[in-house]
């Protein structure tokens, strides 16, 4: 039963917060005086996560050494939950907050992390938003989406010049020499390094879904229609039946590619996760249509293109051995490294089920220090997207996997987000003039760790990062539905 229902959550919206989760294997036998295993207790190998410390090969720290704020949300945590487990879960709410920000319109939307300040980017607010903060925080998720298309409608194909992509057919204005110059102007970059904007539907679906008070189904389909017509459907490929466009949240030209790789070979590829992204937007759109009472016929066009995207990609990305391809390249070459999020996409939409999903997730290496984001390494080249783990990446991949083998791998997830709190920091970088410190310090969920070190690394107070701890709590049936009543609207 528990099976069919996480099954179902895959291609829709919300499933997943009504699901209360058993314990995870990786869990020790310690329980409360009423015989119940208190969430969150981990140990495999030297990560060691117990009822009020974190441990792990590289350092540790103890709750009291840890900031106890007081976020303005107040839901809490029910059941038995260790004292540990009720911090990190304060410290991802404020952490939450601190990244709310004003645009000089005085329209409230969220940033990134305590590096980013005030920039719009659609894929952190989306993906933090289907992590867990559209259930807490609806109306500055709904005033985040709203900026967001409002900001890529305005900037439209205007880029700078590197960034024209001549294979796409579309009205590209060169308006600057540099993109740092765009983002200056626009608090946010060119098109052709936003090519996973897609994403912003699926947050819009689930936030919808869940909060019915404020959905606004006729603006989403109303935006969903302008933004597959003039961002999205010139990227389509009709030989094959995917769109082109970078890897979801891969930086273009950046070390998740094969080095030398430039910019059009970038976005030009097609990219496992993006072409998940465009399917799970088929279905909100599909949703939408039926939400605000369009005829039937509407409704299952998007449906039927869904179901014609989904067969493309399973016959596109899947191995010889069942595993999911990064991309496939511009040449129409695959590029064979299993990515994280491609696969957990794919599982958690429903793209791949059952022994298909068995195969894709199948011997994926999961480290005590993180899970890594290719398998193996893109090689040639190394950084932060490459050689790296990402809290919401193994978030997305561990939620994805309990979808495909039925299973709980919620402690083990605790216990990864745990260590992003500051077990021990990489060395701190050179600091330009106009830079701020990346580091926040211990006690705040931070952006990225370099493997192998598993040194903490990257900005603290990181969105994503904190919102995969709301996921993972809420996955594992720790609120309760009186708790919507203090949901920071």
């Amino acid at each position: 039963m528990k099976r069919a229902l996480l099954g179902q959550f895959a291609g829709m919206s919300c499933v997943w917060l009504l699901l209360g989760i058993g314990l995870a294997s990786g869990e020790p036998a310690s329980v409360v005086g009423n015989g119940v295993k208190p969430r969150f207790l981990f140990e495999q190998g030297p990560l060691v996560m117990t009822a009020d410390a974190l441990r792990d090969a590289n350092g540790s720290f103890s709750l009291a050494q840890l900031p106890n704020p007081e976020p303005k949300c107040k839901v809490e945590l029910k059941g038995a939950v260790t004292p540990l487990t009720r911090r990190m879960w304060k410290i991802a709410l404020d952490d939450v907050e601190r990244n709310q920000v004003e645009n000089e319109a005085g329209r409230m939307y969220f940033g990134a992390g305590s590096r980013y300040g005030d920039r719009v980017y659609t894929r952190d607010i989306s993906i933090a938003g289907v992590l867990g903060v559209n259930r807490f925080y609806p109306k500055v998720m709904l005033s985040s989406l709203r900026v967001t298309r409002d900001v890529r409608r305005n900037l439209g194909y205007r880029v700078s010049a590197p960034h024209v992509i001549p294979e796409i057919k579309v009205p590209w204005e060169v308006i600057a020499k540099e993109d740092k110059e765009v983002m200056l102007k626009y608090k946010t970059n060119s098109y052709t390094r936003a090519t996973d904007d897609v994403v912003w539907l699926w947050a819009a679906d689930d936030l919808f879904t869940i909060h019915p008070e404020l959905a606004d189904w006729k603006w989403m389909l109303e935006n969903g229609e302008h933004f597959f017509k003039v961002f999205y459907e010139p990227w389509f490929d009709p030989t094959d039946g995917l769109f082109r466009g970078q890897p979801l949240f891969h930086d273009i030209t950046n070390s998740a590619y094969p080095d030398g790789m430039e910019i059009a070979d970038c976005v030009l590829l097609k990219a496992l996760s993006t072409n998940c992204l465009y399917y799970r937007g088929m279905l909100a759109m599909a949703n939408a249509c039926e939400k605000s009472g369009r005829p039937a016929a509407e409704k299952q066009r998007w449906m039927d293109r869904a179901s014609t995207l989904k067969v493309a990609i399973q016959k596109e990305f899947t191995q010889p051995d069942g595993t999911l391809a990064y991309y496939k390249d511009r040449h129409g070459e695959i590029m064979p490294n299993r990515e994280i999020l491609g696969t957990a996409f794919a599982g958690l939409f429903g793209i791949v089920a059952g022994g298909s999903a068995k195969a894709a997730f199948a011997d994926y290496p999961m480290t005590d220090k993180g899970i890594p984001l290719f398998s193996p390494f893109i090689p040639g080249n190394t950084g932060p997207h490459n050689t790296a783990s990402w809290p919401f990446c193994d978030t997305f991949f561990l939620w994805g996997k309990e979808v495909a083998d039925a299973g709980d791998h919620t402690a083990q997830n605790a216990a990864l987000l745990g260590r992003s709190l500051g077990t021990a920091f990489a060395p701190k970088k050179k600091k330009g003039n106009n830079e701020k410190d990346w580091e926040a310090g211990l006690g705040s969920f931070h952006e990225k760790i370099p493997l192998p070190s598993g040194l903490i690394d990257g900005s603290g107070h990181q969105l994503w990062s904190a919102a995969a701890l709301l996921n993972v709590c809420i996955r594992a049936g720790l609120l309760s539905e009186k708790s919507k009543q203090n949901i920071r609207n």
